[in-house]
């Protein structure tokens, strides 16, 4: 009896033939344009084509002019690259031509003196040399009627992007890719639909066949992926949902951060090196690197991100800085960076990254609202996480099923799960962070394997469970969340965690022990005031509705209360408009005037008045 073969071998043979009629493609060269330079092309002489030698670019040019800025002519090389033009020796010419340097010959020939044949009769002149200057002036004019070309904002390297029409775009490098009605289409990168698509090293070709849900690797990955100790159970899907997050890169509108954290022996090594094998050559892996490393090297791809051992070091803002790029990636921000001949250097970033350490560095509340934070504990000796074997097609399927089910999961998938999420109270940063990571990880496995890990999305949609779904993940993440704290409560937390330095007692009491012994009666009001003054603080008698009394914060930049801000965000004067920013029953300040101006050691002050019970009451506290 004949064995059987499987769809996915059969998936594999015709998609084997497939790549290997494109390398045969990649491997072509034109043979029009490698022709002798001494012969016709496209029914012309060399250098008699019409509007030579400048007033128009010649027939059949390789090299594409994309336009000018300043004194740099940018061009679209015979290779496909972008290049950048201001001087204009042979050798860059030559190069922008390569691998058909005989077309430039043609195009702007220089002859040599025409020599004899045999009988004595002089023959037609031969092509022996480019006239440089006729070349450069038909590309540099070409530049100017192409009009301003900023590469900043036209070109876009390798990864995922999104074009005028909605569609997912994979530019790996080598090839452009599409899927129309179900079939991959390649083209080589080029200027389309008003952005030019870089060519470089290839990475991640997307698999030439659709893939069927029992054929998809996600499903064994995730499994994998369980048997790691995490201490959130859904942070397995957020990994997984984070590498096809990786591949959709600039197609997204929001990029999510995670930051792996964990000791010796928790597996982050094997973790790392499993998300390497499935993402392959698309994934920018880096160790012990600066912010400046990583564009440097990203430049216009939109490819994911990992940085290994991002540990918190005293006295070194490497870490911080790197923070600062994830956090710009995710919404697409733009980053200012001086440059050589002292010009400005703008950069975009739009990569997913992926960071870990064993201790990692201080996050400010908008790092946290953009990452969540996975856990991982040591592995208990009945558990073990599973290094699977990953297949070299597997990444390649991953990215096949991101292409085929982009208009699904962009117009369907993704917006359900913001509703949820949005109906289970998580505000916008955080619909959009665990709601793409979700709607990603559902794209990939299916909503059956979703009900398995308990989000049962079926019988969600458009009702009462999915309401009932989005509270489930506001419940699992709400630990991870409440670790996010607004920029004004954290500048009033530093405030009530300050010592009272000048306290002439000896005592190290800080200014929420003043509080708090006054609210609860041991400190009377005058002693509270005097040592709170000592701060360069004040204090209103408990009155209603402020009955535990309020706290004053001058506006003033007063010394005692420029050394509580000294090195911090809110130092110069900044935490008043910081506690603006707060709930107006907490930080009171639209009172009477005469309420919020109050004598601290001794000279009126206009103050902020924070109402101490209705803070404690905000942040969960009863008073005692």
């Amino acid at each position: 009896m004949a064995k059987q073969v499987s769809k996915r071998g059969v998936s594999n043979v015709r998609a084997a033939f497939v790549d290997a009629n494109l390398a045969l493609e990649e491997a072509k060269l034109d043979p029009e344009l490698l022709k002798d330079p001494n012969l016709e092309r496209f029914g012309c002489r060399p250098g008699k084509w019409e509007g030579a030698p400048w007033d128009a670019m010649p027939p059949g040019c390789p090299v594409q002019v994309l336009g000018y800025n300043g004194a740099v002519t940018y061009c679209r090389s015979a290779a496909g690259q972008l290049t950048a033009i201001e001087r204009w020796t042979n050798g860059e010419i030559e190069n922008l031509f390569a691998p058909y340097i005989s077309y430039a010959l043609w195009a702007w020939p220089g002859f040599g003196s025409a020599g004899k044949d045999a009988d004595g009769n002089p023959t037609d002149p031969v092509v022996k040399r480019l006239e440089r200057d006729r070349a450069r002036n038909a590309l540099i004019n070409e530049g100017r009627r192409r009009g301003l070309f900023d590469p900043q904002d036209s070109v876009r390297g390798r990864g995922g992007w999104r074009d005028k029409s909605e569609r997912f775009v994979w530019n790996s490098g080598g090839f452009l890719w599409t899927v129309t009605n179900g079939k991959l289409e390649a083209t080589r990168p080029m200027e389309y639909d008003g952005h030019f698509y870089e060519m470089k090293p290839d990475v991640l070709r997307p698999w030439n066949e659709p893939i069927a849900p029992e054929n998809s690797p996600a499903s064994t990955i995730l499994k994998s992926l369980k048997t790691w100790s995490f201490e959130n159970e859904l942070d397995a899907l957020f990994v997984l949902g984070w590498m096809a997050t990786g591949l959709m890169g600039g197609a997204l509108d929001w990029r999510p951060v995670i930051f792996t954290t964990g000791g010796a022996g928790v597996g982050k090594s094997t973790l790392q090196g499993l998300i390497k094998r499935v993402l392959g050559r698309s994934l920018l892996d880096t160790t012990d690197t600066t912010q400046a490393g990583i564009y440097q090297r990203v430049r216009n791809d939109c490819l994911p991100v990992m940085v290994d051992e991002l540990e918190n070091k005293a006295g070194s803002s490497r870490a911080t800085t790197i923070i600062e790029l994830a956090r710009l990636a995710a919404s697409g921000g733009f980053m200012n960076r001086g440059g050589a001949d002292h010009e400005g250097v703008m950069f975009q970033a739009r990569n997913s990254f992926l960071m870990s350490a064993i201790n990692p560095p201080p996050l400010e509340t908008q790092d946290r609202s953009r990452m969540p934070i996975l856990n991982l504990a040591r592995l208990d000796k009945s558990r073990k996480a599973t290094d699977i074997v990953v297949r070299d097609e597997d990444g390649r399927m991953i990215l096949r099923q991101i292409m085929d089910g982009w208009t699904e999961f962009h117009e369907a998938i993704l917006p359900r799960w913001k509703l949820a999420l949005h109906e289970a109270g998580l505000d916008a940063r955080a619909q959009a962070t665990y709601g793409t990571l979700l709607a990603a990880a559902e794209l990939l496995i299916g909503t059956d394997i979703m009900a398995e890990m308990g989000i049962d999305v079926e019988t969600a949609i458009g009702g009462d469970d999915m309401r009932r779904a989005g509270a489930m993940i506001s419940h699992l993440t709400a630990a991870e969340r409440s670790e996010q704290t607004d920029n004004w409560q954290e500048c009033l937390e530093h405030v009530m965690a300050s010592p009272i330095e000048a306290w002439r007692s000896g005592e190290r009491i800080t200014i929420g022990s003043v509080l708090y012994d006054y609210r609860r009666g041991e400190l009377h009001y005058n002693d509270a005031k005097h040592r709170l003054a000592a701060a360069g603080l004040g204090l209103r008698e408990a009155l209603k509705p402020h009955d535990w009394g309020s706290l004053a914060i001058p506006y003033k930049k007063l010394p005692a209360l420029n050394k509580i801000f000294a090195d911090t965000k809110w130092n110069g004067g900044v935490w008043s408009s910081a506690l603006k920013q707060g709930p107006k029953d907490v930080v009171v300040r639209d009172l009477d005037q005469k309420f919020h101006t109050l004598r601290i050691a001794g000279v009126p002050m206009k103050c902020l008045l924070v109402d101490v019970k209705a803070f404690d009451e905000l942040v969960g506290g009863d008073g005692t």
